[in-house]
């Protein structure tokens, strides 16, 4: 049995890999850590593809071909062409010992892992030129950008191909499902205009590095080829390396806008074809004992990220889309995968370029389990799935009130040091879409709205926005967006997971959809600043409201004034029936209604049956009584009036 014997523990390189472009001497330099390869080879070719396998298979030969040569100080292999080899389709093949457990094979040309463009995640890297500007990108005009404070985060998390690829989106045809898509939405009122009308301020967009390609052209993205290529199904000319240029584009553009942009990257696990085994598998996963792939993550494979040079070529991805796209942070896939030393070392890469560079942890792996614990303190955020699921069991009548105050409170009596930590959500991309979790219709299926689901949502909603805790969406959560009822829909194509903007049509649609946005313009207000706090405030900072009946709940905020912000009282009302809820406001002001439910104003509204015409109720400092909650719904009272 052949056995790397903790070498890869010991060898590291500080040299710059992939392909580096010296203009002053007109040369390109290639480099590949391969530290136990017997030979390793550069390859050129006239083609996007090394090989095809239609009408049947077959290997086309390189059109030039040198060996490499091998640092025995730190197993890299590198070579010099004369020329700028910018727009050349290049590889590499590697040759190494055989035995258990090894994937070399000198006849498969695999890509460069710190390749910039790819021309496809089957075919080949492309020499690009980092300086360059051209028809797909401008220049940088994003110098006025600031990332916004991480106590005022509201994301949207959403997709390349699905936000745009719908007629519906009114981008040009040509755009839809790229890159230039999102951009191109703008002054349609759908994509980016939504966006900005709803109130989020950072986009963050699922894995936009080369995955694995599959027949149906819509993927998630979470079978990472090559990391540094932007994915070639998301650019107008990939065999021509425009992704790369056109993701510059987009995250300049996103920043004029008004949006921090956030990556989502998966280096817990690799997709096919799996360039990193053929490269050196013992190198850069961890194995079974029987030298089989461990598989914690799922996915088929984990990567070895306490590898020195897995881990060097994590920070330099993450150095590379920050200096060379401008990116404002990153949410990391199955991030209890990846070893604490390599988090930490991630933490302090990004905030050396970026001091409040938004930094996310997804904190668990199917395999193992959460960790979200142990980044208590670490200046890593992590997505609060108790808060996820403790409102969607108390929306629903379960109570479990306990628990979802925890969630409420920033989490910080659960394992958040302090409410930046937390990321709190009803909808992700996993799982099902919140309004098909809610909904009573047949196989929850949630697409035919009734006034119940709509109800539970707004409900939902309510508590989101009104928890300390950074606050995230999922694209079409705020106007009812169903699945179909379909969990983890990442195989199901265009039909299920395009955005439809017609929906927001329907009239409970709009509904939800103008409720949200008055619930991030009231977070995002100066009298909102009560619930965008960056410090564990003390326990009296909220103060609970818990009558005998378990669907009943409330919360009084900023009550006396402790931070910047008006206070708040929010009534909840889980039940089937119309309820009254004991409330004791407190304060040296009066007190409006501004939430009855169904709408937010912050200049104050009316309960339901108050006689037309007549000004909105006030509420004296002090008060002391009983307010009617209608059933499912609720209402959130302002003071400083």
């Amino acid at each position: 049995m052949t056995t790397p014997d903790g070498v890869f523990d010991k060898i590291r390189s500080d040299k710059p890999m992939g392909a580096t472009l010296d203009k002053a001497r007109g040369t390109t330099t290639y480099r590949l850590f391969a530290p136990r390869a017997r030979n390793a080879w550069l390859c050129f070719f006239d083609r996007p593809a090394a090989v095809t396998w239609t009408p049947s298979f077959k290997r086309f030969p390189p059109t030039e071909e040198y060996r490499m040569w091998k640092d025995p100080k730190d197993g890299v292999w590198e070579i010099t062409t004369r020329g700028l080899d910018v727009g050349r389709f290049y590889g590499f093949r590697v040759d190494g010992p055989p035995g258990d457990g090894e994937g070399f094979d000198p006849a498969f040309v695999v890509g460069d892992p710190y390749g910039r463009a790819a021309a496809n995640a089957d075919g080949l890297t492309i020499v690009v030129d980092p300086a360059a500007t051209n028809q797909w990108f401008k220049g940088w005009t994003d110098q006025a950008w600031q990332t916004p404070n991480p106590q005022d985060a509201v994301i949207y998390e959403c997709h390349v191909r699905g936000m745009t690829v719908h007629p519906s989106s009114g981008a040009p045809a040509a755009k839809r499902g790229k890159f230039a898509g999102l951009v191109g939405t703008l002054g349609k009122g759908t994509g980016l205009d939504h966006v900005k009308r709803l109130g989020a301020n950072t986009i963050e967009l699922l894995p936009i590095s080369e995955f694995s390609e599959s027949s149906d052209p819509y993927n998630w993205g979470y079978a990472t080829v090559y990391y540094f290529a932007p994915e070639s199904t998301y650019a107008q000319e990939p065999e021509k390396g425009s992704g790369f240029y056109e993701l510059k584009q987009l995250v300049n553009d996103l920043h004029n806008q008004g949006f921090a942009v956030v990556l989502d990257m998966v280096y817990n696990h690799v997709g096919g074809p799996n360039v990193f085994a053929l490269i050196d598998r013992k190198c850069y996963f961890r194995l079974n004992p029987d030298l089989s792939f461990s598989n914690h993550s799922a996915c088929g494979n984990d990567v070895k990220t306490e590898s020195p040079m897995m881990r060097k070529l994590i920070l330099d991805s993450i150095r590379y889309y920050m200096e060379e796209f401008h990116v404002d942070g990153f949410r990391l896939d199955l991030a209890e995968l990846i070893d604490m030393e390599t988090m930490l070392a991630i933490r302090d890469v990004a905030r050396a370029i970026n001091p409040k560079a938004i930094l996310i942890s997804e904190p668990w792996s199917p395999g193992r389990g959460e960790n979200k614990y142990q980044l208590r303190g670490t200046g890593w955020s992590a997505w609060n799935n108790d808060f996820r699921y403790a409102a969607k069991d108390f929306v629903r009548g379960s109570g479990n009130r306990d628990w979802l105050k925890g969630s409420v409170f920033g989490s910080v009596d659960l394992w958040a040091l302090n409410p930046l930590q937390p990321v709190n959500y009803l909808e992700s991309h996993d799982d099902v879409a919140y309004i098909d979790e809610i909904t009573t219709n047949p196989g929850k299926d949630g697409r035919t709205l009734n006034d119940r689901d709509a109800a539970l949502n707004r409900l939902a909603a309510t508590i989101l926005f009104t928890s300390l805790g950074k606050t995230m969406l999922y694209e079409g959560q705020e106007f009812l967006r169903s699945k179909w009822g379909i969990y983890n829909t990442y195989n199901r194509g265009d039909a299920v997971n395009a955005v439809r903007w017609t929906d927001r049509d329907r009239p409970l649609a709009k509904q939800a959809l103008d409720y949200y946005s008055g619930l991030t313009q009231l977070r995002m207000s100066a009298e909102g600043s009560s619930f965008r706090v960056a410090q564990r405030p003390p326990r009296s900072y909220y103060r609970w409201l818990l009558p005998e009946n378990p669907k009943l709940m409330g919360y009084v905020v900023n009550v006396p004034q402790l931070h910047a912000g008006r206070g708040f009282a929010v009534l909840l009302n889980a039940d089937d029936r119309d309820r009254k809820m004991e409330v004791e406001l407190g304060g040296a002001t009066a007190w409006k209604m501004i939430g009855n439910g169904r709408e937010i104003n912050r200049k104050g509204l009316s309960p339901r049956g108050w006689p037309a015409g007549k000004s909105p109720p006030t509420w004296p400092a002090g008060w002391k009584g009983e307010i009617d909650v209608p059933k499912l719904e609720s209402i959130v009272l302002m003071n400083g009036f």
